[in-house]
């Protein structure tokens, strides 16, 4: 009978999914340190009428003391350095004044937002990811002078308040910055003059890594977008900064103000009307977490943000906003006509906080050049969704192509003999990496839901592959090798078998050689004892002797009386009791004491192991929905790590799911240890084999190596510079564009060949001793009359068929003095055979040809990386030349010019 215990465990985790009661809503009970809802409701009201009854003054944060505004955080007690604002203020001017048409900071306040000035997207929808500095302007401000103790969070375990660092406080000098920029759409309810104001509601998910410290800050900020000037100005809103209610302030322009103030007034309205009605029990609807709630008491403090978003132009003028907007037009409402692709969005960044006192802002033109950094740019949601179709589709042709090689691969394997080479193992990884496909696709399309379609369909394909054909022929592979499986086991078994034998059989000989010196203690003991009694039976015997009479003729003689032994029973009373100091016997504490019911009921039968080695072997039986439940746990388990990983910091996410990638792609090692044990050549085709390799590292590639992919994953070229480094700078050159190719450049490790042809041997290696000298090396080396460099100092011998190997040559290097080896493809008539006849390489090719190939190979690529040789052909050690070149980009001989490395 099968074994069913597999399919527990999948149905308890399905039951607990699908039977678990929906989460309770959080009570309106709060503790009594806490503001009720009733009260936040009533601050959200008293803000909001001290907004409405507000006016916007230019200069109105030039004095800290002096705000004259009663909202949350402005208070001067607080502490809030206000002092960098005008500052940062002046500094979204300067962007703003380069993106609209007469830029320039001094008409930034009279700026009419009803002429689109600027040439800019109007909906800013999508994503955008850049690198961020520290501002050069924070030198000069004073930091925040804050009581830390007013912000101490309570300990839950012993209740009282311990000031701590605040939280999101940015110290380091750059890093990542990603911004994910959510337009807020108007409600169906809004009045037609509000519905085409020149100001929408935005919310902006803000993701910021310190390089320093390898540490992700992620934060949701709400405020306003003018669409008409690309502008963004946006804040946090906690317990001790009322940044939502004081954004209007926060603007460059008295008409900003208004604009701002006015969407404001009506978004700020609905929530509090949401919040009174139970809609929403939210504390804080502009709460600056990602993941939701409201700050409780023990909350750890963080650093407020206030953003100032300034979109570039994308296109050149004069026609930019023309273009752009009809471009915008067809993607969110497509008719299919033919447009070029749409630029990216280009935000530059400008972020201050008021309680920490950092200052930063995107890296770009002109403080730095573009290759540094182009502030944030990326693509807008629709050209992303577009994007993720096509890659989508593209992923799915590449699983339809895996499939299809998998398909002929299994009807190639559909014999018992060919399914036994392959490797239960590799199999397996191939299904593993299809069936974490499915599962992350689903769960991505739970929270995409422009791309739902497309993920569901790619997950479908990818679930066919693992469940109707991975599956069912990892069960064919599986119950084919079940004979050869049970062979192994058995053997382990009987392996173990024979180890609990010696073990059993050394337990015994222990007993039995315990027992032997049990009972020869008790011997001893006895023969004492005895000696004992018999030394005191002869003592009492020692009386006078009697008369013995001898017995008359005829007559029997009466018998000897019987003397019996002493003994320690009790029952003997006429046996004398042993002397004081008579021995005892001694109690060696090996035997255990027993303790058995006074009436000797219910003991079983003592069963002795059955030691016979040729007793039959039962083995319990194998079923494969053990299979099938390790796989699921594992992909289950990988699926959960993975997610958690995606949390990590940037250095052990990368290491994760690097190292996950290896693991995925190291499917083959299964099978090249499969082919060892079974001495098999031929386990797979070669289709199956090169197409699964190229087809599944194309994923890879695609988030390594393209910098267009959906998640926005730097391109790694590391492995491209390591082999740049091992193999050659130029080693994929041979897969470039016909009609391509790099300018020249000089290669310090050429093949040497002493044909003139050739022209790379060092100067005067094979000249005759009679000719000048031509450099100071062979000047000396003419004076000694031995030119080390003329002659060949060792010879290959000629093989069996006839070959004669490359020769050496031996070369002073003029830096370290000592001698240098290098090979060396001969000449035709030094290379020519006996008798004149020139050797050929295989298959009838010059020998020229085949020692000029092997140095070009991967033996040669090593030894020519052992010497050096300049344009002006000299001849170096390559560590001696290196370490000379970092100084002088000079011929250490000639003194001339050499091309740096």
């Amino acid at each position: 009978m099968a074994d069913r215990r597999g399919i527990l465990v999948p149905l308890v985790i399905l039951a607990f999914i699908f039977l678990s009661p929906d989460p309770v809503r959080q009570s309106r009970v709060q503790p009594d340190h806490h503001p009720t809802l009733s009260d936040i409701i009533a601050e959200e009201q008293r803000s909001l009428s001290e907004l409405n009854n507000s006016t916007y003054q230019t200069d109105r944060f030039s004095n800290p003391d002096a705000i004259g505004l009663n909202l949350t955080g402005l208070e001067p007690e607080r502490g809030f350095s206000w002092h960098p604002l005008p500052i940062v203020q002046s500094k979204a001017r300067r962007w703003l004044g380069w993106a609209v048409e007469d830029g320039g900071e001094d008409d930034v306040s009279a700026l009419h937002l009803e002429r689109v000035p600027a040439p800019v997207y109007r909906n800013v929808t999508g994503l955008v990811h850049g690198k961020w500095v520290r501002s050069s302007l924070e030198t000069p401000v004073a930091a925040p002078n804050i009581n830390l103790t007013d912000y101490a969070t309570m300990n839950p375990f012993t209740g009282l308040k311990t000031p701590r660092p605040f939280g999101r406080n940015i110290t380091g000098e750059g890093g990542d910055v990603r911004l994910r920029l959510h337009e807020r759409p108007a409600p169906l309810d809004r009045p037609l003059e509000i519905e085409t104001a020149n100001a929408t509601q935005m919310s902006v998910e803000v993701a910021i890594t310190d390089e320093e410290t390898g540490t992700e800050y992620e934060l949701r900020v709400y405020g306003v977008y003018l669409p008409t000037i690309g502008q963004a100005i946006l804040t946090t809103t906690s317990d001790k900064f009322a940044g939502f209610f004081a954004l209007p302030h926060l603007a460059l322009s008295g008409a900003t103000f208004e604009e701002s103030r006015r969407i404001l007034n009506e978004s700020i309205s609905r929530s509090i009307q949401r919040q009174i009605d139970g809609e929403t029990e939210s504390h804080n609807p502009w709460t600056p977490r990602i993941e939701g709630g409201s700050d409780t008491p023990f909350s750890l403090p963080e650093c407020e943000m206030i953003l100032y978003l300034q979109q570039l132009p994308s296109l050149p003028r004069p026609t930019a906003s023309t273009i752009l907007t009809f471009l915008e037009r067809e993607l969110r409402f497509p008719t299919g006509a033919f447009l070029p692709p749409a630029p990216d969005i280009r935000f530059a960044m400008t972020a201050f906080s008021p309680d920490c006192g950092f200052m930063i802002e995107s890296r770009g033109p002109p403080d730095y050049v573009p290759q540094e950094g182009n502030h944030l740019t990326g693509p807008k949601i629709e050209v992303l969704y577009l994007n993720g179709r096509h890659h989508l589709l593209f992923y799915t042709l590449i699983l339809s192509l895996q499939l299809a090689l998998f398909i002929r691969q299994m009807r190639e394997a559909s014999t018992p003999s060919t399914r036994s080479r392959l490797s239960l193992y590799t199999f397996a990884m191939i299904s593993l990496g299809d069936g974490f496909t499915t599962m992350s696709f689903m769960l991505i399309s739970l929270f995409i839901g422009g791309l739902w379609v497309n993920l569901v369909a790619t997950a479908f394909v990818a679930f066919m592959s693992v469940s109707f054909f991975g599956m069912r022929f990892l069960m064919d592979i599986w119950l084919v090798q079940a004979p050869e499986r049970e062979v192994v086991r058995r053997q382990e078994a009987e392996e173990e078998r024979a180890r609990e034998d010696r073990f059993r059989a050394a337990m015994e000989r222990f007993r039995v050689e315990r027992d032997e010196r049990v009972r020869a203690a008790g011997e001893a003991s006895a023969a004492i004892a005895l000696a004992a009694r018999q030394g005191a039976y002869d003592t009492t015997a020692n009386s006078p002797p009697s008369t013995e009479q001898t017995p008359a003729a005829g007559q029997t003689a009466p018998a000897p009386p019987t003397v019996n032994p002493p003994s320690n029973s009790t029952s003997q009373p006429e046996t004398l009791p042993l002397p004081a100091t008579a021995p005892r016997p001694i109690d060696t504490s090996q035997t255990l004491p027993l303790f058995m019911p006074s009436d000797q009921s219910g003991l079983l039968p003592t069963v002795e192991p059955n030691l016979d080695p040729n007793r039959p072997l039962v083995l319990p039986r194998e079923s494969f929905g053990s299979l099938y439940t390790r796989f699921y746990l594992l992909l289950l388990a990988s699926l959960f790590i993975s997610l958690n990983a995606a949390s990590w910091p940037p250095l052990p996410r990368k290491i994760y799911f690097t190292g996950l990638g290896f693991f995925y792609l190291s499917f083959w090692l299964p099978q090249i240890a499969r082919n060892v044990v079974r001495n098999c050549r031929k386990a797979l085709k070669w289709e199956f084999v090169v197409g699964q390799s190229l087809l599944r590292m194309v994923p890879f590639g695609y988030f390594f190596g393209y910098g267009g992919n959906v998640l926005f994953a730097e391109r790694d070229y590391i492995v491209v510079l390591a082999s740049q480094e091992l193999i050659g700078p130029r080693w994929f050159v041979a897969w470039a564009p016909a009609g391509w190719k790099p300018p020249e450049a000089w290669d310090y490790h050429p093949v040497l060949r002493e044909d003139e042809e050739g022209g790379t041997m060092p100067i005067g290696a094979s000249a005759p001793d009679d000719t000048a000298p031509e450099s100071p090396v062979t000047g000396r080396a003419s004076i000694d009359g031995k030119r080390r460099g003329s002659i060949a100092s060792t010879k290959a011998k000629a093989d069996d068929a006839g070959r004669v190997g490359s020769g050496k040559r031996v070369f002073d290097c003029a830096i370290c003095m000592q001698t240098l080896e290098v090979p060396v493809v001969e000449s035709a008539s030094a290379a020519s055979g006996p008798g004149g006849a020139r050797d050929a390489g295989p298959g009838g090719a010059p020998y020229g040809a085949t020692a000029a190939s092997s140095l070009s190979g991967p033996a040669g690529l090593l030894a020519r990386r052992q010497y050096m040789v300049t344009p002006c052909r000299h001849i170096f050690h390559s560590a001696c030349l290196e370490g000379w070149m970092k100084y002088r980009l000079q011929c250490p001989v000639c003194r001339e010019g050499v091309p740096a490395l």
